[in-house]
């Protein structure tokens, strides 16, 4: 079993990647990170700045076999990044194309490795994390996890997706949200 990696207690901001403006980071710019799990980028991300950035793109897949998934040689990319980040950052944020599946799943892991619960991710209906990217990124960062607890997580879910649903208050959700 791999030694666990101990991160950093960052507050992590959960968005997609087309709301990142230079607007929206905690002044300094050096006190942010950002982690992009797509290609696409802002005109603020192309430019010059001092923004601690890690662009890896992959597909959001959740069977390995498929070319462009996630893999552990991606995770141990992403835990390079985050060990680099200078210590004067206190917010990092995780993006993908919508906020919904990719990013809240590397989010998920990162809070556990942090010494945080993963539950406000996997307990908030409006996210569906990638049971892939969780799985292998708690893995490589040494935080074994079986897929069937895994599945099980995605579960609960999907669980709470319909309970909202039920209420009607899907769909009222803004793909933002800061995990402390």
């Amino acid at each position: 079993m791999k030694r666990r990696i101990r991160l950093k207690k960052y507050a992590i901001h959960i968005l997609p990647i087309p709301a990142v403006t230079s607007d929206m980071f905690e002044y300094p710019i050096d006190k942010n990170a950002l982690i992009s799990c797509v290609t696409r980028t802002t005109p603020f991300l192309v430019g010059e700045t001092d923004l601690s950035k890690l662009i890896l793109p992959f597909n959001d897949v959740e069977d390995a076999n498929v070319p462009g998934a996630f893999n552990s040689a991606y995770a141990r990319e992403i835990i390079r990044f985050i060990k680099s980040i200078p210590d004067s950052v206190t917010d990092l944020y995780v993006c993908c194309s919508k906020g919904g599946s990719r990013s809240p799943a590397l989010a998920a892991a990162l809070l556990k490795a942090s010494g945080r619960s993963d539950r406000t991710v996997w307990k908030n209906p409006y996210y569906v994390p990638n049971k892939l990217v969780y799985k292998i990124m708690r893995d490589e960062l040494g935080y074994y996890i079986p897929w069937i607890i895994v599945k099980l997580k995605s579960f609960d879910n999907e669980m709470q997706f319909k309970k909202a649903k039920r209420k009607g208050d899907s769909g009222k959700y803004e793909r933002w949200q800061i995990l402390h």
